[in-house]
């Protein structure tokens, strides 16, 4: 494995599942798992990284991966400050891949529109590759998309008909992340049965709620802390939920925010087309809770880049392990995150 991998583009779900799968080729036992560390480009300098990645650690595996995330571009087609590395950067990240430390293997990620003709790209080419794997994350379309997709359900498992599996890309669109979900979410459905056909797509990814879903997807939008904290109670406790369901109704409330994003960016839909895909039950005939939901959610749409959603999503995705792998209360866990998430968004810092 090279010591370094630089990911660019739209798509980097590919570039996380690929660290994903770097993290499990690497762990042999449960005491010798690698050590995993993330640096955001925004609050960590290039030296940051770099003196780490040379600085080895008795206390852990002797396999180490640093994660190094660059902030998505505000505007598609305009570069972040974080993809022109200063000439002593530059000198810097290539002075370590002339002589990579060999404990630790860097995954560096560029989200965006980014052409392989920037200066960026163009660097990062010209480091010695056997060093450093320059590969451009594109969006999956088509007869590709299809096949991936395919092979999600095969990985699980399961199979799906071709019918089912483009109306589930007709739902949910080609965002990888979102389709993963999905899949995870239609395989648990399926159960026994481990095929599935459209029905099972309709009705896994239909928008049957409860009133306290709703009232916690509400109060979600609204970021009032208290309250949603008395709807967690009341599902755990009056309705019996467990807690990895009460976990994916909060992701879906982000999932929901990022297909709002992605819906836009596409320009092919209108926005009270989109808004009826997204919360089909409020009638427009209702006119003022119409309105005030449809307002809200579009404001909470714009609020938040596509990387702090996938930022919040991966954060989600955090306390799902610790549940699963830890004696932490689900309770502490989510508390936790909801209590961040509503500060930052009452006080508008980032999250």
């Amino acid at each position: 494995m090279p010591s370094g991998h630089f990911f660019y583009g739209e798509e980097t779900y590919l570039a996380w599942m690929l660290v994903e799968e770097a993290i499990s080729s690497l762990v042999s036992d449960a005491s010798d798992s690698p050590k995993t560390e993330r640096f955001r480009l925004e609050s960590h300098s290039w030296r940051d990284v770099l003196d780490s990645a040379r600085t080895g650690s008795l206390l852990f595996s002797s396999q180490r991966l640093l994660v190094v995330e660059s902030p998505a571009r505000k505007k598609g087609t305009v570069p972040s400050p974080h993809e022109k590395l200063s000439a002593q950067e530059q000198k810097l990240v290539r002075a370590y891949f002339e002589d990579p430390s060999p404990e630790t293997t860097l995954f560096i990620i560029f989200p965006g529109r980014i052409r392989k003709t920037s200066g960026l790209v163009k660097f990062f080419s010209s480091l010695p590759s056997s060093a450093v794997k320059v590969s451009e994350m594109k969006p999956l379309k088509r007869r590709y998309l299809e096949d991936w997709l395919g092979r999600q359900f095969k990985q699980g498992g399961a199979t799906i008909s071709r019918e089912a599996l483009l109306r589930l890309i007709g739902l949910v669109g080609n965002d990888l992340r979102l389709l993963h979900m999905e899949v995870e979410k239609l395989i648990t459905y399926a159960g026994d049965k481990r095929h599935i056909e459209v029905e099972a797509v309709d009705q896994a990814t239909g928008w049957v709620k409860s009133y306290l879903e709703y009232e916690l997807s509400n109060h979600m939008e609204q970021a009032d802390y208290k309250q949603c904290l008395l709807v967690v109670q009341n599902l755990l406790e009056q309705e019996g939920m467990v807690p990895v369901r009460v976990l994916g109704l909060v992701t879906g409330f982000f999932r929901d925010l990022l297909l709002v994003k992605l819906r836009l960016q596409e320009e092919i839909r209108s926005k009270k087309e989109i808004f009826k895909e997204i919360k089909p039950q409020i009638q427009e005939s209702y006119r003022g809770l119409y309105e005030s939901q449809f307002r809200q959610l579009f404001d909470l749409a714009e609020a938040f880049s596509l990387g702090d959603l996938r930022h919040i999503l991966d954060r989600l995705s955090d306390v799902d392990q610790k549940l699963k792998s830890t004696g932490l209360s689900f309770q502490t866990l989510l508390e936790g995150f909801l209590f961040e998430y509503c500060w930052a968004k009452k006080f508008g810092k980032s999250f």
